[in-house]
């Protein structure tokens, strides 16, 4: 008896537990946001999320992914996105929620806003449209610093080693110019010294002729007016 009472106590227990249904976790909702700093109605679409993100019942359903669209780059991904949803853009702000979008805002569309939130968050089959395009663009984005860091790393080892180059040739340079005008001095004083030891001589042997040839013929008057007198 004791027994089959213990056992009508499981199954009563057992039922119970069967009998609640199991509540799904909701998944946090990727709501994409294009906007611009000069737009008035993206201001509003941005305030009326900061107040949602504030609210218990709302706060962890959904994550802003905000993309300014000054940047070119957002831009296109922007429009990358309107055709994967097959939207026309008019404009901004421009949001998706799941597999529906925006383009503008007012706040007639608050409810139907928060209703998709909701519905995409405790849909766990859903896939989102826009997640891959989301996942590349964000991944290239950390690539795209990775190469330039490179590019940055080459352009200053390229310089320094440029600079030690030029700073060898010149030294190579004012080396030989040294070593030429050492030289050059050398030759010009040489050619100089021969030059004036050449021209001397016959200068010295003209001058001894001469004085010795006007001596003899003053000689010869002289011992020829002697000899008439006697």
């Amino acid at each position: 008896m004791k027994k089959n009472k213990f056992l009508l106590l499981v199954a009563g227990i057992l039922a119970v537990l069967f009998a609640v249904p199991c509540q799904a976790e909701a998944k946090t909702v990727n709501v994409y946001f294009f906007r611009s700093n000069s737009c008035g109605y993206c201001a509003a679409a941005k305030e009326f999320f900061e107040t949602l993100k504030e609210d218990e019942e709302y706060k962890d359903l959904f994550e802003i992914k905000d993309f300014e669209v000054s940047s070119t780059k957002n831009s296109n991904l922007m429009y990358d996105a309107a055709e994967i949803m097959g939207d026309t853009l008019r404009g901004v702000p421009y949001i998706v929620i799941g597999d529906e979008s925006w383009n503008g805002y007012s706040s007639t569309y608050d409810e139907d806003l928060k209703e998709k939130i909701k519905e995409v968050s405790s849909d766990e089959n859903f896939e989102d449209p826009l997640a891959t395009l989301i996942a590349d663009f964000e991944a290239g984005g950390d690539d795209g610093l990775i190469i330039l860091g490179i590019i940055a790393g080459v352009i200053v080892v390229v310089g320094v080693g440029i600079y030690f180059a030029r700073k060898d040739t010149d030294k190579l340079e004012k080396a030989i110019a040294l070593e030429e005008k050492k030289e050059e001095p050398k030759e010009e004083i040489k050619e100089v010294k021969t030059e004036k030891k050449t021209t001397s001589k016959p200068k010295t042997t003209t001058k001894k002729t001469t004085t010795k040839k006007t001596t003899t013929t003053a000689k010869k008057k002289t011992s020829t007016k002697k000899t008439t007198k006697k």
